[in-house]
């Protein structure tokens, strides 16, 4: 969904926003790519920095930049997305948890009402009376 409105600088110019456009750099790419590549496993820092050849910080920092999230953030963002995808397919909450990479079913429900606004049960239902 649009923002309701575009965030503006003190001088009212639009104020650019976070985007997978070619000014991003090449070791943000990477690192997102990998996060969507793992979502459903244990990814560690260390494992980012040393693939993006980054220190972890750094990593962190332009991460952040670039994409308006810190790794850890935008991994737990990925997970969500993958459960929900699952729950489309008609998983059970407790499957779509587990394949996504999620702890258990409440780790899920926390993530998934936090990111996307709703319990995984009542997004599972609205989407089964959709289609």
């Amino acid at each position: 969904m649009p923002p309701l409105h575009t965030p503006t600088t003190p001088d009212a110019t639009p104020r650019p926003q976070p985007s997978t456009t070619p000014r991003e750099p090449p070791a943000v790419r990477l690192a997102r790519e990998y996060l969507e590549a793992h979502c459903a496993s244990v990814v560690r820092l260390s494992t980012l920095a040393a693939l993006t050849g980054l220190s972890a910080f750094h990593l962190v920092h332009v991460f952040r930049a670039a994409v308006g999230v810190p790794p850890y953030a935008y991994l737990v963002q990925c997970r969500a997305r993958r459960a929900a995808a699952l729950l489309r397919e008609g998983h059970g909450v407790s499957a779509a948890a587990c394949l996504a990479g999620f702890s258990d079913q409440s780790h899920l429900t926390r993530v998934f009402k936090r990111v996307l606004g709703v319990t995984p049960g009542r997004y599972a239902r609205a989407h089964r009376r959709a289609a």
